[in-house]
C-alpha cells in the first residue's frame, strides 16, 4: 500500500512539473512575439506589427484606423529609451474572453517624452498555435503635464 502511495505522490508530482514546464514555455515564447511586435510599432514597421496582430484584434481596429492611431502615439511618446518586463504570467480563462492560451506581459517603459511609462501586452495562441497580439494598453504622465504640475 505504500508504494502505491508513493506512485501515486510521484505521478502527480511530475504532472505539475510537466505543466509547470509548458507553461513557463507559453510565457516566454508569447514574450518574445510580445517584445518584436513592439519592437516594430516603436520603428514604424506596422506592416510587420499587422502580421502579429489577433483576428479579434484587427476586427476591433482596421489595419489603417490601427496605423494612423499607433503613428501618432509613436510621436507622443518619443523614442522608446528601455523596456523592463515587471510580470508576465499565463491564464487559460479570462472573464469576458473565450477560452484559450493568453499570456500577459506588463512592462516599465522609459519613452523620451511620457514619464511613468506601463505597457500591457495580451497575447493569444491561435488555432495554429501562434502567438498573436490580442491587445496592448498602455499608461503614461506625459513629460508636458509632469512639468505643468510642477509649476
Amino acid at each position: 500500500m505504500k508504494k502505491l502511495i508513493i506512485v501515486l505522490i510521484l505521478v502527480i508530482s511530475m504532472y505539475s512539473v510537466y505543466g509547470q514546464r509548458y507553461t513557463d514555455i507559453y510565457i516566454n515564447d508569447a514574450n518574445k512575439v510580445g517584445l518584436r511586435w513592439l519592437n516594430d510599432v516603436n520603428h514604424n514597421q506596422y506592416e510587420n506589427a499587422e502580421n502579429l496582430r489577433s483576428k479579434e484584434y484587427k476586427a476591433e481596429k482596421p489595419k489603417e484606423i490601427w496605423i494612423a492611431y499607433y503613428s501618432e502615439l509613436m510621436l507622443e511618446f518619443g523614442n522608446l529609451e528601455s523596456r523592463t518586463v515587471i510580470q508576465r504570467y499565463f491564464q487559460s480563462q479570462v472573464e469576458g474572453m473565450e477560452d484559450g492560451f493568453y499570456v500577459f506581459v506588463e512592462y516599465d517603459c522609459e519613452y523620451e517624452l511620457t514619464q511613468e511609462h506601463k505597457e500591457i501586452v495580451v497575447l493569444k495562441q491561435n488555432d495554429q498555435a501562434s502567438w498573436r497580439i490580442d491587445s496592448w494598453k498602455y499608461q503614461f504622465v506625459s513629460q508636458e503635464e509632469e512639468s505643468k504640475t510642477k509649476e
